[in-house]
């Protein structure tokens, strides 16, 4: 082995900090994600469940590497020592090696058994606390609409098939954007701040270290450094393609108002001119004035259903753009098995 000279106690304080406070730091990280990605119920909806399904792959994907992240640091404390203990001993550096210990990320079943819907259906004391969800959203967004159009489909029942679609996008969309704005914020700490922690802690227990196990020691770090980089970068893309599945959303509820009052509004003066004919003169300038502020030309009942089908395909459009596209992995080990779960210290750092 080539000349080295280490530093034993530099190495030995510097390891214990990565095996100890660094690897507590990726450990409540990740903690943190689990808790903050969850989106409460209704979740992204009836017609969403399978995206949100993919999404809660997902996230169990990123908190188990940052978990990862935790154990690998305490491995890197622990061989550091080792390290220290070697040259105290002898002028020779051997490391025993670790292999990892990897976790599947869970099944896509098992992330449908999750969503916001199926816990809907299935748990009686979310279908219980789904209320007080349920009202906020209901006096902020969603609710007033729903019952537009439920009074719509009362007047003519040809508009149940409306209430139907737009019922199933009834969703969180408070609870989403929260999500995406705490993914966001989790991405960026975790480049910003964990991983500048981790490389700066790294630089310092090489400081008075030279050889070719410090040389091996810094290709390990920086490609374990380089990973969690692209970590938070995904974490953070993830968050920002919840922000545009809140802006679709919004947008249809947005929609289906803008088009509901007036509507609404067609619906009853065409009924109270039906019972009461002689007031079809009084109520002409309403009806008339209610059809055009319906985009003009939504008089009927099966171009305002065209209408609404057009939201909902504008909706699923705008998921395969901006929200689909985004969910590639960052895996380059074992397909479906998060890559700091299975990444190896080995020999020498090797």
């Amino acid at each position: 082995m080539a000349d080295f000279t280490v530093d034993p106690e530099d190495v030995r304080t510097h390891g214990r900090t990565i095996g100890t406070t660094i690897a507590e730091d990726y450990a409540n990280a990740a903690d943190e994600l689990a808790r903050d990605a969850v989106v409460d119920t209704p979740g992204f909806g009836i017609a969403l469940s399978p995206v949100e399904a993919l999404y809660i792959q997902r996230v169990d994907f990123l908190v188990k590497d940052v978990r990862g992240a935790a154990d690998v640091c305490r491995q890197i404390g622990s061989k550091l020592g080792v390290v220290a203990d070697q040259y105290e001993r002898a002028e020779d550096l051997h490391v025993g090696g670790f292999g990892g210990t990897p976790a599947k990320m869970s099944g896509f079943g098992d992330a449908y058994g999750r969503t916001g819907t199926a816990q809907l259906l299935t748990d009686p004391a979310v279908l219980g606390g789904a209320a007080t969800v349920a009202a906020t959203i209901t006096l902020a967004e969603i609710g007033a609409v729903m019952g537009g159009l439920s009074a719509c489909a009362a007047l003519c029942p040809t508009f149940i098939i409306g209430v139907a679609a737009a019922a199933l996008f009834v969703a969180n969309p408070v609870g989403i954007a929260q999500a995406g704005a705490d993914l966001m914020r989790h991405g960026d700490n975790l480049q910003k701040a964990l991983n500048a922690n981790f490389d700066k802690m790294c630089a310092a227990a090489t400081g008075t270290w030279k050889g070719e196990g410090k040389d091996n020691f810094v290709i390990m770090a920086t490609k374990l450094k380089g990973h969690l980089d692209e970590l938070g970068a995904y974490i953070r893309t993830l968050g920002e393609a919840l922000h545009s599945l809140e802006i679709a959303l919004g947008g249809l509820w947005i929609a289906l108002g803008a088009m509901t009052v007036p509507f609404l509004t067609w619906l009853i003066a065409m009924r109270a001119a039906e019972l009461v004919p002689g007031a079809a003169v009084v109520l002409e300038p309403i009806i008339e004035a209610a059809g055009a502020a319906v985009a003009g030309s939504v008089t009927t009942m099966v171009a305002a259903v065209t209408a609404l089908g057009g939201l909902v395909l504008a909706v699923i459009n705008g998921l395969a753009k901006d929200f689909l596209k985004l969910m590639a992995l960052p895996d380059d080990g074992a397909a479906g098995t998060p890559d700091l779960t299975e990444f190896r210290v080995g020999e020498n750092f090797a």
